[in-house]
């Protein structure tokens, strides 16, 4: 199936928001730290994509938990997804988990190519 636009992640069920997944459904105790630390690091990280009035509660413990959109230009995700992660346990699919991994390997092995900064001396 062809995709045009972003590709949403982590909005939620709640009060006004049916037809969404439920957080808890995603919950991992056994998930491997490291990787959903790494995970969460990656959804901090993200680019504004929108800001909106009023915060979004967290729909497992009712915190606060932003009101900023973050993409990296595949996915968008409310700011407050890391949280689910980190204070829940909530895994993400594996497709997304893929997509981090792919990500981040991709930015590891890129070169560096200096040429067009250094020929901005004057």
């Amino acid at each position: 199936m062809a995709r045009s636009g972003l590709i949403l992640i982590g909005y939620w069920a709640g009060k006004g928001a049916e037809g969404w997944p439920s957080p808890g459904d995603f919950i991992d105790a056994n998930w491997d730290a490291d990787e959903r630390d790494l995970v969460a690091d990656y959804l901090r990280r993200g680019f504004v994509h929108g800001a909106y009035m009023g915060v979004s509660p967290c729909r497992i413990c009712g915190r606060d938990n932003g009101s900023l959109e973050l993409s990296d230009g595949t996915y968008v995700w409310p700011e407050g997804l890391a949280h689910y992660l980190t204070d829940h346990g909530v895994r993400p699919p594996k497709p997304f988990v893929a997509h981090v991994w792919a990500t981040i390997d991709a930015l590891e092995a890129a070169g560096r190519d200096e040429s067009w900064w250094r020929g901005q001396c004057q």
